[in-house]
């Protein structure tokens, strides 16, 4: 399993990454996981619904994704730019 540096994750804040193909920006890091909160960076807004499920105000779709695959042998295969960073501990 691999050991992530939460430290070093703290220099991907602000970095550009593409997930499923979508221009993304970092906006957050999670540590617990590690994750990484990405923004579209299109700036594409979704309705956000309240906790009734009302329609809400647009927002720019967010995605939560974790830092490693799910066996934890590898960095996940959809953040492909992660290969680019040094982040092990």
């Amino acid at each position: 399993m691999l050991r992530i540096d939460t430290h070093k994750l703290n220099r991907l804040l602000g970095q550009p990454l593409s997930y499923q193909g979508l221009p993304c920006r970092v906006i957050e890091i999670l540590a617990d996981g590690p994750a990484l909160v990405l923004q579209d960076h299109q700036e594409r807004r979704i309705i956000q619904a309240n906790q009734y499920g009302d329609a809400g105000p647009r927002v720019p779709r967010t995605f939560t994704v974790a830092v490693l695959e799910p066996r934890g042998e590898a960095l996940n295969p959809d953040l492909p730019e992660l290969a680019g960073f040094d982040l092990l501990a």
